[in-house]
């Protein structure tokens, strides 16, 4: 009986979003009149792409793939070694950018517009590491100046501490609520490029990874950090893999070892469980996703934020938001967030209320089981909205590295060097956004499917599926209809 109201606001919340959705324009550059083909033609094609990879998974993938294949294969020696050094120069890069970033939020020049912080924080860093880390895989995990400063402090406290345990307990709501509150800074906050609000906000960040780092263990950085969460989880798409803590294959134990040598034995633990670096197969990984207290609402969280945005764009909000400013404005933005972010939330639970009611599986079970099959759609929507910026507006960092303080710099001869505006065309901007989009919903249902065939037999598996394809297609028409018009 639980089904039918979920369903009901599920329906509702579609319905809501739909009727609202008449975006202005596109995220970045391009809208609605720069598509090459009517709108509709698109969302029916998108949303026929969908359906049609849904039945032809059910024709021909009766197997559960991707678990057999999350492991990998570790890369040769060379791969490793060079993985281990480039880890090193990243992870010195990261800190100098940390410095860097710190002392031009809270000691430089405050307009925005010559300041390095905006632009390295809301574009480089926060749309290009989403990007990087679903196709290439978790470089966040070497270039983390949270997880290197935990890592110094912990071997310089002695080799007890440097391999201290998690005691976190495995709970990511710490990561849900930090990466709210960089979306809630960035997408309901009136003043997102405040310059000096952002250089507190990066301090405040930094001191609470260090602090939870020093009290519970480096470990609760993997459930606490929210960037590092995110990045983790969209890396569980991509074909490089850094698995942390295993032996190296067919790795003999050393001479000095052997003999009882302390030094040359803790020498020869560390070499052992260094991170291994393994090549596997696009998507695999997520069927090994870990999900723990608080994952399935972090995916969702991230998700509901990068609909907003889109929404933010729509004739009916700026109606609203139009004449508001400051804290007012903020408050409307908040309302705003929630409510897209509780709206996906609906829509995930209808899908999993009318799953559970075909399989009689629990619906908490279901939902964290099939959770992994939205982090595609968020790494769609990220570069559906946001990848223009990244391509065009992103061209500023090199701008900045000469002057990133504002200061009148020129140290690379690059401070007067302006944007390329005609690096993209308009049409390629939306055939990729609809491609982004497409292709992330269809990578979603083979996620879900795989999934489903591992648990359940053929027709079970097949029957279980159809609320989630019911919910895919309208996340595909809502994101089409709020990125590019309708």
């Amino acid at each position: 009986m639980r089904a039918r109201p979920i369903l009901a606001a599920g329906a509702l919340a579609a319905g809501a979003l739909w009727a609202m959705a008449d975006p202005a324009g596109a995220h970045g550059v391009g809208g609605r009149l720069d598509l090459p083909v009517p709108l509709w033609q698109l969302a029916w094609a998108a949303s026929l792409a969908v359906a049609a990879s849904f039945v032809a998974l059910g024709m021909f993938w009766d197997t559960p793939k991707f678990r057999a294949l999350a492991a990998g294969r570790v890369l040769g020696g060379p791969f490793q070694a060079a993985c281990r050094v480039l880890s090193r120069v990243m992870g010195a890069a990261g800190l100098v950018a940390l410095g860097v970033l710190l002392y031009a939020g809270l000691a430089s020049n405050t307009n925005p517009s010559v300041n390095i912080l905006p632009v390295a924080v809301y574009i480089i860093f926060w749309v290009g590491l989403q990007a990087v880390s679903a196709l290439v895989g978790d470089v966040w995990a070497h270039l983390s100046p949270f997880r290197t400063l935990a890592d110094g402090a912990a071997r310089l406290r002695g080799p007890d501490a440097a391999h201290d345990a998690d005691r976190g307990g495995g709970n990511q709501w710490w990561a849900v609520a930090a990466i709210f509150g960089f979306l809630w800074l960035e997408l309901a906050f009136h003043d997102s490029t405040n310059i000096r609000v952002l250089g507190a906000c990066l301090a405040a960040y930094t001191v609470a990874q260090l602090a939870g780092a020093a009290v519970f263990g480096r470990g609760w950085q993997r459930d606490a950090e929210g960037f590092g969460v995110l990045f983790t989880m969209l890396s569980a798409m991509a074909p490089l893999h850094r698995q942390d803590g295993a032996p190296w294959p067919e790795r003999p134990v050393s001479a000095a070892n052997k003999s009882g040598s302390d030094n040359a034995a803790k020498r020869d633990a560390r070499e052992q469980s260094a991170p291994v670096l393994r090549l596997r197969m696009p998507l695999a990984g997520l069927s090994a996703l870990p999900i723990k207290r608080g994952t399935v609402a972090f995916i969702l969280v991230v998700l509901g934020s990068t609909t907003f945005d889109g929404f933010t764009r729509s004739s009916v909000w700026l109606d609203v938001a139009a004449e508001r400013t400051g804290w007012e404005l903020t408050a409307v933005n908040t309302v705003g967030l929630v409510f897209v972010i509780f709206a996906v939330f609906v829509l995930y639970r209808a899908a999993i209320a009318g799953m559970a009611a075909i399989t009689g599986d629990t619906e908490r079970e279901l939902a964290e089981a099939f959770a992994p099959s939205l982090v595609p759609i968020a790494a769609a929507y990220t570069i559906a909205h946001y990848f223009s910026y990244l391509l065009l507006e992103g061209q500023l960092i090199i701008t900045h590295l000469s002057d990133p303080f504002g200061r009148g710099w020129d140290l690379f001869g690059t401070a007067t060097r302006l944007v390329d505006y005609t690096a993209i065309s308009t049409d390629a901007i939306a055939w990729t956004q609809t491609a982004a989009i497409a292709a992330g919903h269809v990578l979603a249902v083979a996620v879900a499917h795989d999934r489903a065939v591992e648990r359940w037999p053929g027709p079970l598996a097949m029957r279980s599926q159809y609320p989630m394809l019911a919910v895919m297609v309208a996340y595909t028409i809502i994101g089409l209809l709020l990125l590019l018009g309708a």
